[in-house]
């Protein structure tokens, strides 16, 4: 049953935990947890789409400013047959705004549900992958 009631609380549940690890993370160090440092060798040289972080936990795409669920519909949209499919997506350092652990965790769910590999240039310039941990 990969769409049971017990099964979407358990996601939602683990998501939860995500977001609180996230968050007891402080400083210039929040988003390390739920992340791990990439090899040079190993990082990917292009990503199907680029977001950088903006205000009260929002992303910035090609100067549009979007919510998280506007992030999600836009990249369902490009996932239909006739558009660019949307594989890989980097989050970066905004003009104005540092990554939050918020940002992290919105992209970590985004990335969960519509299976992308997900990567962030943290506030110190590192690569890292988004550690998306599927409980099925």
């Amino acid at each position: 049953m990969p769409n049971s009631p017990v099964s979407a609380w358990t996601r939602l549940l683990a998501l939860a935990l995500f977001g609180a690890a996230l968050a007891a993370c402080g400083g210039r160090d929040e988003i390390k947890k739920g992340t791990s440092d990439i090899a040079a060798s190993n990082a990917p040289t292009t990503f199907d789409l680029t977001v950088s972080a903006e205000k009260d936990n929002q992303f910035d795409l090609d100067g549009a400013t979007l919510t998280g669920e506007d992030l999600r519909g836009h990249i369902r949209y490009r996932n239909e047959p006739g558009h660019q499919p949307v594989h890989s997506i980097l989050l970066k350092t905004g003009e104005k705004e540092k990554i939050k652990n918020t940002h992290v965790a919105a992209l970590a769910s985004i990335a969960r549900d519509l299976k992308l590999e997900a990567y962030v240039r943290d506030n110190d310039g590192h690569l890292k992958v988004i550690q998306v941990v599927d409980d099925k």
